[in-house]
């Protein structure tokens, strides 16, 4: 995608205007990237660097894998996924992002720097870019909005190793274990209100959803999990560590 075309640019951005940041400050100052940046500084940075964005409908493809990755995207409203295809069209789902996130941190630089998943709008998104010599120019300009970004990157590859730790688990209880195991430390409860469906929890572990459905099912007849809906209560947490091993 030629993200600095002029199509579907939400006018009227462009060098040095004022629009986005009066409309996207809030989800500006929300992001990583500028956290402990006053919005008097967030006006001037987007208002100094080359800049656009650009709308998206709901399941409208916005890159796909192995595009040139030249510009940082960084989500001003709504929601992304991240999915690899393989050859078979098997989706293993990546990620999903939300405003006010940025995507594909890491890859925007490097000898490779192309996009390693297909990104997908979910509902009614819109990105801003800003080309790599621009954030190039900002990071020599603003050392903490650098600080920022290598804080980012450190904290994906952090989740990447975490994801690619769950999918190096064999069997499908150990997947699942080790998603509820992680979702109890995040929420601090072991009752979970999970924000995935059992199809979209299929995506995410590489597996088939009715293999899925027949693990979820054994676990609530073995007393370890009770599941209602997208609401799971944990009965059995040592049980579930076992599956781990």
């Amino acid at each position: 995608m030629d993200f600095f075309s002029e199509k579907d640019v939400i006018a009227p951005c462009n060098s040095g205007c004022s629009f986005c940041f009066l409309n996207y400050a809030d989800v500006l100052g929300n992001n990583y990237l500028f956290k402990e940046v006053s919005s008097e500084e967030i006006g001037y940075i987007i208002k100094s660097v080359h800049h656009q964005v650009k709308q998206f409908k709901p399941n409208e493809i916005i890159a796909h894998a192995d595009d040139p990755y030249n510009s940082l995207y960084i989500i001003v409203k709504g929601s992304v996924v991240g999915e690899i295809v393989d050859f078979e069209g098997k989706v293993l789902r990546i990620e999903e992002l939300s405003a006010p996130d940025t995507i594909a941190t890491a890859f925007i630089f490097g000898d490779n720097n192309q996009l390693p998943v297909t990104v997908t709008a979910l509902e009614e998104t819109r990105l801003l870019a800003i080309p790599r010599q621009d954030l190039l120019r900002l990071f020599r300009t603003h050392e903490k909005v650098l600080h920022n970004y290598l804080n980012i990157m450190a904290n994906r590859a952090q989740h990447l190793s975490r994801k690619i730790r769950m999918l190096g688990l064999q069997s499908i209880r150990g997947k699942l274990a080790h998603y509820l195991l992680e979702q109890v430390k995040t929420q601090r409860s072991d009752q979970l209100q999970l924000k995935h469906s059992q199809t979209q929890l299929a995506e995410i572990f590489g597996i088939a959803r009715p293999s899925l459905a027949r693990v979820i099912r054994e676990l609530n007849e073995e007393g370890i999990i009770d599941t209602r809906g997208k609401q799971i209560t944990i009965r059995d947490s040592n049980a579930l560590s076992q599956f781990l091993k």
